[in-house]
């Protein structure tokens, strides 16, 4: 019979038990209620007015400025959530820095709320905006790389409008402390 003692003395014990309190340490932060905090879902004025300037049919050469402030970013993500209930992403948060963004949420898996970080350089190439994808948490531990990547190909499929006719040009796009700024001309 092995003492109390002996069991002790193994290291597969220690690694279980270290393997156990990781475990619990990840589903308590993906348990544990974090600050809710409510967005107003509507799309940011200068989007409306670029979008109403769409359809109205711009003059080609016409140029356009578009400003969104955080809380506006904020909205506007709400807002294109509003109309896609199938995305299981909630509650967003963004803070954008000079050529870079933060973007907190939640996601819905498995009827848990899991809360989500990410963290996206922003740049302009050809005409059209460009993210990467540099970091991404959930509950608070990293994403494994295959999965970022696998996120960072859906966003350039997203992005891609080769082939098609984009009825702007982008000069400028910009992010700057507090806010993002996109300047262009219609096509």
């Amino acid at each position: 019979m092995y003492s109390f003692r002996h069991w002790l003395s193994k290291p597969n014990l220690w690694i279980v038990l270290a393997l156990l309190m990781a475990n619990g340490v990840a589903w308590f932060f993906a348990l544990t209620p974090q600050e809710v905090r409510v967005v107003e879902p509507r799309l940011a004025p200068d989007l409306v007015a670029l979008r109403q300037r769409l359809g109205e049919g711009a003059n080609p050469g016409e140029t356009f400025t578009v400003v969104v402030t955080n809380q506006e970013v904020e909205e506007s993500i709400a807002w294109y959530l509003a109309g896609r209930p199938n995305i299981p992403f909630a509650n967003p948060r963004v803070e954008i820095h000079p050529g870079w963004a933060e973007a907190w949420g939640e996601a819905r898996v498995a009827g848990l709320r899991i809360s989500l970080h990410g963290r996206a350089r922003a740049s302009l190439q050809d005409g059209k905006p460009v993210i990467i994808v540099e970091e991404l948490g959930m509950a608070g531990l990293a994403v494994p790389d295959p999965i970022r990547q696998r996120i960072q190909q859906e966003l350039d499929a997203q992005l891609d409008f080769s082939g098609q006719d984009w009825p702007v040009i982008i000069t400028r796009f910009e992010l700057q402390e507090g806010q993002a700024v996109i300047e262009g001309t219609f096509r």
